[in-house]
């Protein structure tokens, strides 16, 4: 895959919701540019494994921040793996803004605390969008910024706002959730149309119309290479978020180790 699928980042999931994680898992393994090599919902089995089974070095760690046991341990697992791994970038997801917990990811180095709603299925270009943030920028999602902004901390004070998802003119509801059952969740058109309480010939129309509407974002053609099956370029293109072209390119020329 060519320009942003030079990025190739190696991903592991904590998260003690067995749902959450196989989502998050599931989302990861349709972005060509992330691969999870361990998924657990248990910090200690992390450790245990990488100590005893010789993981790759994980480029990227999400983390569910709700279920460690409170803001002082989730900031000693932080200060853990930014200890064993330097360049590691330590992603907390949680189901709600808790103060004390966003302080302690950020004061632990952290790089970004986004609630799981706000994200869902654009994990894959969240955690892809924190490259193009320098060292010290920690990201917060829209469900988290406003919180942040009441705790003095200087991370905090400048934190940057994760994007939203990419405005596709003509998605009405109905067709974004045919699209995401068909694109993202690979349900059969008989389901859906059973799913929606409408014929399968109009959720025919609805992917039609879906597919004719992704296509019509042109500036990222580049970023797709002929090996793709048009659902997959239909993921990658539902789930974008918008990005600066600046970040864009920064994605397109990145190198597996880089860090800004």
């Amino acid at each position: 895959m060519a320009g942003i699928g030079k990025v190739n980042l190696s991903v592991v999931v904590v998260d003690s919701d067995r749902y959450a994680m196989s989502a998050i898992n599931a989302y990861f393994a349709w972005d060509r540019r992330t691969t999870v090599i361990y998924k657990t919902g248990r910090l200690e089995d992390f450790w245990a494994a990488y100590s005893d089974d010789g993981l790759t070095r994980p480029d990227v760690f999400v983390i569910d921040a709700n279920h460690l046991g409170g803001a002082e341990l989730l900031g000693a697992a932080i200060k853990r793996l930014r200890d064993e791994f330097p360049d590691i970038m330590v992603i907390c997801l949680a189901q709600f803004a808790d103060l004390d917990l966003i302080h302690a990811a950020a004061d632990g180095g952290a790089k970004a605390y986004w609630l799981k709603d706000d994200v869902r299925l654009h994990i894959g270009w969240a955690v892809c969008a924190c490259l193009c943030l320098n060292r010290e920028a920690f990201s917060l999602s829209g469900g988290v910024a406003e919180a942040g902004s009441w705790l003095a901390h200087p991370r905090l004070c400048r934190a940057r706002a994760l994007p939203g998802p990419r405005n596709y003119i003509g998605f009405t509801p109905r067709v974004r959730q045919a699209a995401e059952l068909y694109v993202v969740e690979g349900m059969p058109v008989r389901l859906i149309a059973n799913e929606m309480g409408i014929s399968e010939n109009a959720i025919r129309d609805y992917i039609k119309r879906t597919y004719r509407i992704l296509e019509s974002f042109h500036d990222d053609e580049r970023d797709f290479t002929d090996d793709m099956s048009p659902q997959e370029v239909g993921f990658m293109r539902l789930t974008a978020l918008e990005l600066s072209a600046e970040c864009l390119d920064a994605l397109r020329n990145y190198e597996k180790g880089e860090r800004r």
